[in-house]
């Protein structure tokens, strides 16, 4: 396809922080600068610093912060959109995104795309009357899946939009005895069998049941540890609850991390026991780790499974069950080269950004 000249995309998040929306546009944008597109990012939080800003801006990024006060954030957005001209709005605050969207229409924006990265039930008047206004202001859809764009947009919409895999480098994932020996002997858990979890640290993520099956398997099997990696509004509950069940000297926290892919290869379990996930990118980067993987099971897509490395268990389940679990199917086991297994499940962003680029130009040559 032939493409137009350079196409300007601002796109609106929470937050310009380590994790998620943040590290998929950090994947795609450093496989995209050999293309037409330039991407701009407008947060909403402002209420921390954020350690995404620099890495982006030493991109080329320009990175924009909304006002503190909501009353203000409209105009602010009008302005900005009206000023720097963008060809493209991609918005990826879910339900929210009907709001910003609808400032984009009124400020001549094209091409206006909102992209899902959850699937939570939309219920309430308030969300209903939320989805209406989504989709009566969108021009194009996208998701991280099929079960998150039913979930966000409705049912007789997921044929007319457009999954966007939470795609990453499988290279820099591929298994690395060498560099999991360099990390067990920093965090001095060398002799330990290494529990792991990934992402923020917010009641989204079930983390007090993780912590329920961290105890009952410690119950089953000496010399392990948990390393809770990410930031969160449930730090200090967390360190409560660890505390109160006497886990403290067994629990890591070590924070919002940018070698992610380094601490997958050190450990020797990841759990992830969402109470919802549109997708849960984690599950990829885990088995392009060839790291045993267990997610909750409906809740999470089955669509992260890609290899034997996955596994899933219902919540609802007692800690127990998911205990033994480990122990059947993840405890001794040969962690292979899965660069190309990746890939060919759509998930290797140096292949799906030239489709993102290409998607750009397409929806961009059609106004």
């Amino acid at each position: 396809m032939a493409k137009v000249g350079n196409i300007k995309v601002l796109h609106v998040i929470t937050r310009a922080d380590i994790g998620g929306i943040s590290s998929l546009l950090y994947n795609y944008y450093t496989n995209m600068l050999h293309g037409n597109v330039l991407f701009h990012v407008v947060a909403i939080e402002t209420s921390y610093i954020q350690r995404y800003q620099q890495i982006f801006e030493d991109l080329g990024m320009e990175v924009f912060f909304m006002p503190e006060k909501i009353t203000k954030r409209l105009r602010y957005l009008k302005e900005l959109i009206r000023q720097e001209r963008y060809d493209v709005v991609h918005a990826h605050v879910e339900l929210v995104s009907a709001v910003y969207l609808a400032i984009a229409m009124l400020a001549g924006t094209k091409i206006r795309i909102a992209h899902t990265h959850l699937a939570v039930d939309n219920t309430g008047l308030k969300n209903k009357l939320l989805q209406m206004l989504l989709n009566r202001v969108v021009t194009h859809r996208m998701g991280c899946s099929k079960m998150a764009i039913v979930k966000l947009f409705g049912s007789k919409y997921v044929t007319r939009a457009t999954v966007i895999y939470n795609a990453i480098d499988p290279g820099e994932y591929v298994f690395n005895p060498a560099i999991r020996q360099v990390i067990r002997q920093e965090l001095q858990i060398e002799e330990k069998y290494v529990v792991g979890f990934v992402g923020r640290l917010a009641a989204l993520k079930n983390i007090p049941y993780l912590l329920e099956v961290f105890k009952a398997l410690k119950d089953k099997k000496d010399d392990i540890v948990l390393l809770l990696v990410g930031e969160g509004e449930m730090r200090n509950i967390l360190k409560n609850k660890i505390e109160e069940i006497g886990l403290s000297h067994d629990v890591k926290f070590l924070g919002a991390r940018i070698d992610v892919n380094h601490l997958l290869m050190a450990m020797d379990v990841l759990l992830f026991p969402s109470f919802s996930e549109g997708f849960g990118l984690v599950m990829i980067e885990a088995q392009a780790a060839a790291l045993k993987c267990i997610a909750s099971l409906d809740r999470v897509s089955k669509e992260t499974s890609i290899s034997d490395y996955s596994h899933y268990e219902a919540i609802e389940k007692p800690a127990e069950v998911w205990a033994d679990l480990i122990l059947n199917k993840c405890m001794d086991y040969e962690r292979m080269d899965m660069e190309q297994e990746v890939g060919r499940h759509h998930f290797d962003v140096r292949i799906e950004a030239n489709k993102l680029i290409d998607f750009y130009n397409k929806a961009v040559q059609g106004t």
